[in-house]
């Protein structure tokens, strides 16, 4: 059983976000302005100015990068907004000190166990931890001042990464029936970014890659430019690979790492910015369109499209390498030689054994060799680079045109599940960057360099099993999208009750109904409660309910979870409701039979509760209902 909350996040920080933040800080990169200028000079040499006629320029160069020189990396990096508001949270980033340096105090124990017992493999293993440990906690401290929002926002500035953001509380959107509701996560989503980074997002990232048609009208309106779908949705067909139902998770069971509310989304989109796995995957993916070759559809994900009607572009994922990272049946992190996640000391509950076999018992596993899991990682990522080269130039030979490899993976997946994966990561991006014909790419650039010629109708879809919504409405989880849908028809009751327009229709006159900047018998007391019970909704709309009661992963924890939301939206609402009654014509005050009392003595019990529930959920202080309502 693996975490959540709390301690999951704290795990992703020390291993995943704070290693990946040191990976890209290292990589080569160009800055926007100079590679601007040499796009230019590109540009006229082979246009025939200045003297130039462009035949100096290889003649198969015209499927790389023109923005971007042999030798720099960009990759485009997801955070979801409910997320960034976690990271930004004094309480998680000083509980995330304790928790890792707690954590680095069982590795050093640890590390004098072993020593005494004259186990010098795991004495070995346990001295790395102490060494990952020790620098990432320092590096947060002393280098990112605690801030790992802002030091990828710094990355960004360098052109390092483009960061993108997502549906406010990673809602399942497809499934939500109210405009109101789909509306108000994506602008939440964008807000919070815009708010953290200063500048609005240019893609997103679709929860679960879920999408169905009319969602871009809405990313339109937002001034989004992207967003990814799987490869079903763009090329027809049967899914394959993992969204078949035939794959999994590194993890074996499915599992990621997204419990407790959002995640960061690693998604390297450009030519050659895919992942792979050695010869097993030929036989095993029979059957995929081989690169050159479109699906049923004749489209590609060797390319962006617009979705027709919108000048939004979706990319579209590509299986093959997807699932040869991602699926531990397949992808790389199956092999024998890596670390074994699900194994844990019983003393300190550290890992320091192997994956040895897929079929091998947790109780036979065979002690962690790092010297051999760096030959494997450096071997593997030798391989991705050789096949991701081999796509993209047999795309270019078959049709002439510039190829885009997209894989998109929770980042959670190097480092926490993969241990080896940001190692493998970062021997990836090297390789990439030095070579002539590929180049890791964000997807922003890929847009500005190769914008879409060709509009497509776009399916209903997801990445989960089956490439439709099972995972997340299926007989187990029925009964919380019941909840759900109740929850948005009275939210846009609410909404509609507090619209200035809406007054008569509402048994309000002109000068009776309270305005949204409070109320006339508890002035600041409506809003306040709106916007909790805003925060409540959005919670409570998360895909991570749903998901894990379906994969039972922690069916207990999911189900409490999402109730405790709906508790509160409900109780939240009940209250806002008699406060606009109060303050109506011939209202008095919070009337008895609500389990409220009445009177002042009512709305200090009001003020209590909003207290309590506020202090622990608390995300997006600026949230308000504004966001329900079209700009």
């Amino acid at each position: 059983m693996w975490p959540f909350g709390e301690e999951w996040l704290y795990e992703a920080m020390l291993e995943s976000y704070i290693p990946l933040l040191e990976l890209l800080r290292a990589v080569p990169w160009e800055p926007l302005a100079e590679a601007q200028g040499a796009e230019r000079t590109r540009t006229r040499r082979s246009q025939g100015e200045g003297g130039g006629s462009g035949a100096d320029e290889p003649a198969r160069a015209g499927h790389l990068s023109a923005v971007q020189r042999k030798g720099s990396v960009s990759v485009t990096l997801g955070i979801t907004p409910i997320l960034l508001d976690q990271l930004d949270d004094d309480y998680m980033r000083e509980g995330f000190l304790r928790w890792a340096e707690a954590r680095l105090a069982r590795a050093e124990n640890d590390r004098g166990r072993f020593r005494l017992a004259g186990d010098r493999a795991r004495e070995r293993q346990a001295a790395a931890y102490c060494e990952r440990y020790g620098r990432a906690i320092n590096v947060f401290r002393s280098e990112y001042a605690c801030d790992i929002a802002g030091a990828f926002g710094e990355l960004q500035e360098r052109g390092v990464v483009e960061i993108i953001t997502s549906a406010a509380t990673h809602a399942y959107l497809p499934l939500l029936r109210e405009d109101t509701s789909i509306r108000a996560q994506l602008a939440a989503g964008c807000e919070s970014y815009t708010r953290r980074f200063g500048r609005a997002p240019r893609g997103i990232w679709l929860p679960e890659c879920a999408y169905r048609p009319g969602l871009e009208d809405y990313l339109q309106a937002l001034g989004l430019e992207y967003f990814f779908v799987d490869r079903h949705a763009v090329e027809g067909g049967e899914p394959i690979g993992i969204a078949s139902g035939h794959g999994d998770g590194p993890t074996g069971t499915g599992a990621r790492a997204e419990a407790g509310g959002g995640a960061v989304h690693a998604t390297a989109a450009g030519a050659g910015a895919a992942w792979s796995r050695p010869a097993r995957a030929d036989q095993t993916l029979a059957g995929q369109a081989r690169a050159g070759r479109g699906g049923e559809s004749g489209r590609t994900t060797f390319k962006p499209y617009f979705v027709s009607g919108s000048r939004v572009a979706c990319f579209g994922r590509n299986e093959r390498v997807t699932a040869q990272v991602w699926s531990s049946w397949l992808g790389y992190p199956g092999d024998g030689a890596y670390r074994e996640f699900h194994k844990k000391d019983d003393i300190s509950g550290l890992q320091y054994w192997r994956v040895t076999s897929r079929d091998t018992d947790l109780g036979a596993k065979e002690v962690y060799d790092v010297d051999a899991a760096s030959a494997k990682l450096r071997e593997h990522a030798a391989h991705f680079v050789g096949l991701v080269h081999e796509l993209v130039d047999d795309w270019w030979v078959k049709t002439g045109e510039h190829g885009v490899v997209v894989a998109p993976y929770d980042t959670e997946l190097f480092g926490h599940w993969w241990y080896e994966g940001i190692e493998w990561l970062g021997e990836v991006l090297n390789g990439l960057s030095g070579s002539a014909l590929v180049a890791a790419r964000s997807a922003g650039q890929v847009l500005d360099e190769h914008p879409p010629r060709e509009a497509i109708d776009v399916p209903e879809s997801s990445w989960g099993r089956g490439g439709k919504h099972d995972v997340w409405l299926n007989d187990g989880t029925a009964w919380m999208w019941e909840i759900i849908h109740a929850a948005e028809a009275r939210v846009k009751r609410l909404a509609a009750l507090c619209e200035p327009d809406r007054g008569a229709g509402a048994g309000w006159s002109a000068d009776d109904r309270p305005s949204d900047g409070g109320d006339r018998a508890c002035p600041g007391l409506l809003d306040s409660i709106k916007a909790q019970a805003l925060r409540e909704f959005f919670l409570l709309m998360s895909s991570d309910w749903p998901f894990l009661v379906t994969e039972r992963q922690a069916t207990e924890y999911g189900a409490r979870r999402f109730r405790e939301h709906a508790e509160r939206f409900d109780r939240l609402m009940d209250y806002a409701e008699q406060v606009l009654k109060a303050a109506g014509p011939g209202g008095g005050g919070i009337e008895a039979g609500s389990g409220v009392g009445a009177g002042v003595e009512a709305r200090e019990e009001v003020a209590r509760y909003l207290a309590t529930v506020s202090d622990l959920d608390d995300p997006f202080p600026w949230l308000d209902f504004s966001v329900l309502s079209p700009k």
